[in-house]
């Protein structure tokens, strides 16, 4: 009886003890209590008296060092029923488990010495799966099953606890099991805090790699997403440009001393046309030209409204507004061929119009 007193003692003395260093300490330190059935080896005691099995109870001191191990004391009062022989035998049990909780969960695996003792001393090792179900932030279920091996005989003996445990201060499980980015990681694990919501992870809460577009550029980190596999891009993931000047032309010939536009190529106006809608800051240049018969003046004022009459023409069937269209005449100043021909004449009565737009070329890979 004084030797039960005495590991009670020892157990609430743990207790006490425990409880005080919480209020220093972030480690988790939980009391318990529980109830036991045990399965005795059974011939473990003198040939003539056999026991089967029996209940007990115990008290159990814990501290979780870090999300993964924690130890604990343990001490249990077991009481044997008799096969055979004389009655019930009661001792007890005391000893220290080391606990390795499992992906950093409430459950976890155990094991470790303990010292039995019945009609006499036994030296054992213990090894076993537990559980502790949370109630709320102080209050937890105790579940285990365990293997018993006695190093003197070597028996096998188990058990089943079923208990209930508080935990002093702060619980450390909630702390173990917080995911402050919910990125599927534990904060204890996370090596990757604050990772944006939905982003895929790996097992250390970092994003993963992850390159839709394949352009070199994680997801994560880019900015411009299905970039042309081809184009060369930044470390945002969006292409790189240069720029370039594209020049669109147009020409159209005229009979001689007339201003009037007909005989259209409709293909090159419209490539034209598109041009301009396209680029839609440009402004384009029409150039109106003469032949050489004729005076310079009439040649002159011929050109402008030859230049004027392409204006009106792009502006009427184009809706091309008018602010983009210059018209200028240069008379016969401009000759393309000197001959004095009809051949030469009917190439130099002409329109030539260019448009300008400076662009952005993607380069390529």
């Amino acid at each position: 009886m004084k030797k039960h007193t005495l590991a009670l003692a020892v157990s609430l003395a743990f207790i006490g003890s425990f409880a005080n260093a919480q209020e220093s300490s972030e480690k988790e330190i939980w009391g318990a209590l529980f109830g036991e059935y045990y399965s005795v080896y059974p011939e473990k005691f003198e040939p003539n008296t056999a026991y089967d099995s029996g209940m007990g109870w115990g008290a159990e001191i814990g501290m979780k060092l870090n999300p993964d191990w924690g130890f604990r004391f343990e001490f249990a009062k077991l009481d044997l029923d008799a096969e055979r022989g004389s009655g019930n035998i009661t001792g007890e049990r005391i000893g220290v488990d080391a606990l390795y909780f499992i992906d950093q969960s409430n459950y976890y695996i155990f094991g470790g010495l303990k010292n039995q003792h019945l009609d006499e001393s036994y030296r054992m090792a213990d090894l076993g799966l537990g559980a502790h179900w949370t109630l709320n932030d102080k209050w937890k279920v105790v579940t285990e099953l365990a293997g018993y091996y006695d190093f003197g005989q070597g028996n096998p003996e188990y058990s089943a606890k079923l208990g209930v445990a508080y935990s002093f201060g702060n619980s450390g499980s909630q702390n173990v099991s917080k995911d402050s980015d919910k990125d599927g990681v534990i904060d204890q694990r996370d090596l990757c805090p604050n990772t944006p919501y939905g982003v895929a992870v790996n097992s250390d809460g970092c994003a993963l790699s992850i390159d839709s577009d394949n352009d070199g550029v994680a997801d994560t980190m880019d900015q411009c997403a299905n970039t042309p596999i081809n184009d060369k891009v930044d470390a945002k993931g969006c292409s790189v440009f240069t720029e370039e000047s594209l020049t669109m032309s147009l020409k159209i010939l005229f009979d001689n001393n007339s201003s009037k536009v007909k005989n259209i190529d409709v293909a090159s106006v419209e490539d034209f046309v598109d041009f301009m809608r396209r680029y839609g800051s440009t402004d384009a240049v029409i150039e109106g030209y003469a032949s050489a018969p004729g005076t310079d003046e009439y040649n002159m004022k011929l050109s402008v409204e030859r230049a004027n009459a392409v204006r009106e023409y792009l502006m009427e069937k184009y809706t091309i507004e008018g602010s983009r269209l210059e018209a200028v005449g240069y008379g016969e100043t401009k000759l393309l061929d000197n001959a004095n021909t009809p051949q030469a004449n009917q190439k130099n009565r002409r329109i030539e119009a260019y448009v300008t737009a400076t662009v952005k070329i993607a380069i390529t890979k």
